[in-house]
Formats: C-alpha cells, structure tokens, sequence
C-alpha cells in the first residue's frame, strides 16, 4: 500500500488509507466517501487490497462483501456530486482457489471495428466507472514477500501520460507474461468511461523514483 500512496502523493491527489477493515466495514468505509460533496474533484480512485472469492472481498473477520453493492455506492444516482466524472477501482484480491493455467497461442490478426460516438442529452446511471482487478474471476493473483502484489507493483510502475485504459492492458500483457509460483495470473479490465482518463503528470519532476 505504500507504493500507491506514494505514487498517488506525487500525482497530486488527496489519499487517505484504512487498514484492516471487518466486511461491514469496508462497505460503510465506501459508501461513506460516496456521499461526500466532490463537486470540486475531478475524479475518484480506490485501491482495495485484501483477499477473495469471486465477485467478493473479504474482509478481517472473514467475512464478505460482494464487489457489486461497493461499485453501486458510486452510481450517477447514489453519488450524484460524481456523476458525470471517472470512478476508479482496482482491487487486489483472489477471486478463486486455483491456479491459472498457460496456454500456447500462435500470432494472429484481426480487424478494426468502428465505434458510433453520438453525444446524448443525458448519461446513464452506471456511466464513468473502471474496475481493474487483479484477476479474472475463479482464479488466485499473487504477491511479493519483498515487493508486494505483482499487479499494483506493475500498475504502479506504469503510471504515466497513457489513458488508464492504455495502462491497464500494458499491465495485463506484463503480469501475464509472468510465471507465478508455477501458474499465470490475468488481470481484467471492467470499464464503463466514455472518455480517456489520463492522470496529470506533475510538470516539476518526471519520476518517483
């Protein structure tokens, strides 16, 4: 977690953090923040590091909270002060108990498809929301004792002038080409933005490191 509060110090945002959250916690945590005014910001992102199953996260009691009903506090409708603006998620947690197994695919190549962008006088209720896991649902992600989640290290060390959607498939192709105690890991981009979101680079200094 210290990676992404440093990486999101520099960047200029506002961070908080919250450790070793129960299940209900971590639900009140999420829906607390989403009835805030953020009328002044232009974006909100949360980390989410824990263990899981599918489409849940647990919590310190071992109990769960189910992805949806976090995401749900979010909505156009339920946190209205951020509708209209991206609602970044990225959640580092198993969503199974098996190991991802690897397959050998040939080079192929395939066609482009045209997007139909017409403006509307309103957005839906679930609009603006990205959701990076570190995982595809059924499947195990693994950690660094020395650096931590591969897949916030990665994402992480990647946080530059590309559009968020540009970065996380740069970190699908890296975490997936890692071979992780014997299996592979595939993160999984969920995306409902209708516009590129690229963080602002502050103009004084080009890296963290």
């Amino acid at each position: 977690m210290f990676m992404v509060t440093k990486v999101f110090e520099w960047l200029q945002f506002e961070t908080v953090e919250h450790m070793d959250l129960e299940a209900k916690k971590i639900y009140e945590t999420v829906k607390e923040y989403s009835k805030k005014n953020h009328s002044n910001m232009d974006c909100f992102v949360c980390f989410i590091l824990s263990h899981g199953e599918k489409d849940k996260i647990k919590g310190t009691d071992d109990e769960f909270v189910n992805i949806k009903d976090l995401l749900t506090c979010f909505s156009g409708s339920n946190c209205p002060s951020l509708a209209g603006k991206p609602k970044l998620f990225f959640i580092q947690a198993c969503q199974g108990s098996v190991g991802h197994p690897a397959v050998t695919v040939q080079e192929d190549c395939s066609g482009h498809l045209e997007m139909d962008a017409i403006p509307l006088p309103s957005i839906p209720d679930q609009a603006d929301v990205l959701v990076g896991m570190a995982t595809v649902e059924d499947f195990e992600c693994y950690r660094c004792i020395k650096t931590g989640s591969v897949y916030i290290q990665c994402l992480c060390d990647k946080m530059d002038r590309k559009d968020i959607v540009t970065i996380l498939t740069e970190v699908n192709k890296e975490v997936g080409r890692k071979v992780l105690n014997g299996w592979k890991q595939m993160p999984k981009i969920t995306s409902t933005l209708r516009k590129q979101f690229i963080f602002q680079i502050p103009q004084c200094q080009s890296t963290i490191k």
